[in-house]
């Protein structure tokens, strides 16, 4: 195979059921998941562990570093089985030796991810949550017309203009932390727009299905993560996307 040119550097995740070998590694605080791989597409690499993330009430619960408590993290699915001892985020570049990933986050333009899925061949795609556009962008149609998809790129190139403020992004981690608010948007976001890009539907999902999965970006993936509105994200086991790295 050809090997693939990337517009934004693939991150590798690990989901770790133990931390022996990475208690010198860098520990992520912060406010989500999505700003973790924000980092990591800078250069770093960190690990999240239990606790890490202080403000997004999604990506947690999804990735297995806390167990579901409470409805709305009950409601959230599908998930890592069982607990993450911790998930491990880093460039290919740096991704530790001797170490494969278990997903490789692949970001770009919509014609170069569906092109990179082309070139691993038929069944590299998941096809369970076809055209469920908070779980992925698989189904919806190539050009993008429908009402849902229209609302999404509108959405999300809004965020990207509102993030630049500071105020915006204050006001964001607060009201997040806060489970109501979580809860009243999920309620009011389910499959209207994308949902849980990064942590779920990038990450979760190619882990479990063993496929990958293209999304538009979430919320959080805008506003947390510094995604170009203009792009889209996606996740691939790493046996069918190595190959072409």
């Amino acid at each position: 195979m050809e090997k693939m040119k990337f517009e934004v550097p693939p991150v590798g995740v690990k989901i770790l059921d133990s931390m022996d070998g990475f208690e010198g590694t860098p520990v992520y605080n912060g406010v989500s998941y999505c700003d973790a791989v924000r980092r990591a597409t800078s250069g770093e690499e960190v690990v999240l562990v239990p606790g890490s993330i202080e403000v997004c009430r999604w990506s947690p619960v999804v990735l297995g570093l806390k167990s579901p408590e409470s409805d709305f993290e009950k409601s959230l699915e599908p998930r890592v089985l069982g607990s993450s001892a911790g998930v491990y985020v880093s460039p290919l570049s740096r991704f530790r030796e001797g170490l494969e990933p278990d997903v490789v986050i692949v970001r770009g333009r919509p014609a170069r991810l569906r092109k990179l899925a082309a070139e691993m061949g038929e069944g590299a795609l998941q096809d369970r949550y076809l055209g469920r556009i908070g779980w992925t962008a698989l189904g919806l149609g190539e050009k993008g017309l429908s009402l849902r998809v229209t609302l999404v790129h509108a959405l999300n190139y809004s965020l990207s203009v509102l993030k630049r403020s500071r105020r915006f992004d204050e006001l964001t981690k607060k009201l997040f932390r806060r489970e109501s608010v979580a809860k009243a948007f999920e309620k009011a976001a389910k499959n209207a727009v994308a949902d849980m890009s990064m942590c779920r539907n990038a990450t979760v999902l190619p882990y479990i299905e063993d496929a990958g999965n293209i999304s538009f970006f979430c919320t959080g993936g805008i506003t947390w993560g510094g995604n170009s509105p203009g792009n889209m994200t996606s996740g691939f086991p790493y046996r069918l996307i190595k190959p072409l790295l």
